[in-house]
């Protein structure tokens, strides 16, 4: 998954990342929501509401809680009686005046108001309700349509925008644990529901009672966060008959499973210092850095094992430092690449430590 920041005006695009969408579905038709006597209405447009976000559950239970998770809310329409009918329609106003909703609505409209609604929420809008706790009860809510955004709560650039394979674009908002990223869709709710039907979607025209105290479930992708290991070699003194080259064997792990092994070369023409950066390796790891390969006329003056973990704001570092042993002997490495192409088959590069 590859997630790029919002900057002010701009949102940009993410490839290669399959959404688990949360929309909770709110709406009643009138034509097709059943006739009461008269004026009465079951629905009680002056009784206040409540909103209980639940942004995960199940095995991300434990890890999400570590992730400061909180809720904004956006009233986007207000509840609108239908007369004659146990329904309600929707009078969308303010900074969502612009939006509409077709009488009967399926999936894929209620994800493109969703969508359109985060779009003009997350410019400049004000939320009604601003850093909410999560999994706790939103109480004193009017009746109508919300906005539900669940964020990072430690972060100002927590808005993204994914794109899946079929190169379809969203607006989501993302949260970070220690070792995850939680990538969450923007979701609406009616205020007051009903109970879900048999496919999870909750109808304000669906029969049973009305239910005040709403409790939703947000949909939630995670994928591990990724940092960097910087490893630092010096050189103390420079023996000039060969290219001085240092082979380092780095392997990382992660609850016990490798997540990361490779080789590094750092080469040398005269004393110093050289770095080389290895990225994406999980935040979290335990990493183990072995300096294999050193010539046959440097001799290291620290442990050629150091290890390290992978933090998420920075690099990690080991370093390493060799002097020469005033041995007057020769040596060099060559480190190859070996990728394959399907029209080519097998070939390799050589990697100098400029890679």
């Amino acid at each position: 998954m590859r997630l790029k920041r919002k900057i002010p005006g701009k949102i940009f695009a993410v490839r290669n990342v399959c959404l688990l969408l949360a929309v909770v579905l709110a709406f009643g038709a009138a034509a097709f929501t059943p006739a009461i006597d008269g004026t009465a209405r079951a629905v009680d447009f002056d009784k206040a509401c409540s909103l209980t976000v639940n942004p995960g559950s199940g095995e991300f239970s434990e890890d999400l809680a570590s992730a400061g998770i909180v809720i904004d809310l956006y009233p986007v329409a207000g509840a609108v009686p239908v007369d004659g009918h146990d329904t309600y329609t929707y009078d969308f106003t303010g900074d969502f005046a612009s939006l509409s909703i077709s009488d009967q609505p399926d999936q894929d409209e209620w994800k493109a108001l969703s969508q359109k609604a985060a779009a003009i929420a997350l410019k400049d809008v004000e939320p009604s309700v601003k850093g909410a706790a999560a999994w706790e009860a939103i109480p004193d809510l009017s009746c109508g349509l919300y906005l539900v955004i669940a964020r990072g709560g430690d972060r100002e650039d927590y808005v993204v925008t994914v794109e899946n394979e079929a190169g379809e674009q969203s607006i989501a908002t993302v949260a970070y644990s220690g070792e995850y990223i939680y990538t969450i869709a923007p979701a609406l709710v009616s205020l007051p529901g009903k109970e879900a039907d048999e496919n999870g979607d909750s109808m304000t025209s669906g029969s049973g009672e009305w239910i005040y105290d709403v409790e939703t479930d947000l949909k939630i992708q995670r994928a591990l966060r990724y940092g960097a290991l910087e490893i630092t070699k010096r050189l103390a003194s420079y023996e000039t008959k060969d290219p001085a080259t240092f082979v380092f064997s780095v392997e990382a792990k992660l609850k016990d499973k490798t997540v990361y092994s490779d080789v590094v070369s750092l080469t040398f023409t005269a004393p110093g210092e050289k770095k080389t950066l290895i990225e994406k390796i999980p935040v979290g790891a335990q990493v183990t850095v072995t300096e294999v390969y050193s010539g046959a006329v440097y001799e290291p003056t620290v442990s050629a094992e150091q290890t390290a973990v992978i933090e998420a704001e920075q690099a990690a570092n080991v370093t390493f430092e060799n002097d020469y042993n005033e041995t007057h002997k020769g040596g060099g490495s060559v480190v190859n690449r070996f990728d394959y192409h399907s029209d080519t088959g097998w070939g390799w590069t050589k990697i100098t430590d400029e890679e």
